[in-house]
């Protein structure tokens, strides 16, 4: 819910008055993930393996999470990410976002882009002029079979 609260918050009001948007990002043929500061580089996501890699650090998405970006019957990815926050209102991150063009709802997931930490996964869904963010709990397993796959070099 803190993070609902900061995202709808940061849409409105940010430091310098301006609306916050993420950065959209772009994944090349070969799964290179560009417009990510040189930081966080080099960055790749292979989408078959669910396998994210950000610098040295890696996650492989185990199968309770892979599963969302094969949920829709044409299922289309959108990465953005935000490292220009405050730290403290919430961690940089990348958001996958999997949609498809003929459907009122996507799936969101957020990943922090320092740990590789899961913050969050979601269901957005739209009804009429209105969008409804539906917070996905996962099982206590999905949770630590993440957490066991994340591989920190720095």
């Amino acid at each position: 819910m803190k993070i609902f609260l900061f995202l709808t918050l940061m849409l409105f009001v940010n430091d310098s008055n301006i609306v916050h948007q993420d950065t959209p990002l772009q994944i090349d043929q070969y799964g290179n993930i560009k417009g990510l500061p040189k930081k966080y580089s080099p960055a790749k996501f292979d989408k078959l393996k669910g396998k994210l890699q950000i610098k040295n650090n890696t996650v492989l998405f185990p199968n309770c999470l892979k599963q969302y970006f094969h949920k829709l019957e044409n299922p289309k990815l959108y990465l953005s990410a935000s490292w220009y926050h405050s730290k403290e209102i919430m961690p940089y991150y990348i958001n996958f976002v999997i949609y498809n063009k003929d459907s009122d709802y996507s799936y969101h997931i957020l990943v922090d882009l320092d740990s590789l930490e899961l913050i969050e996964i979601y269901k957005e869904t739209k009804e009429e002029n209105s969008y409804y963010h539906i917070e996905i709990e996962l099982s206590q397993n999905c949770i630590n079979e993440y957490q066991s796959n994340v591989e920190l070099i720095n």
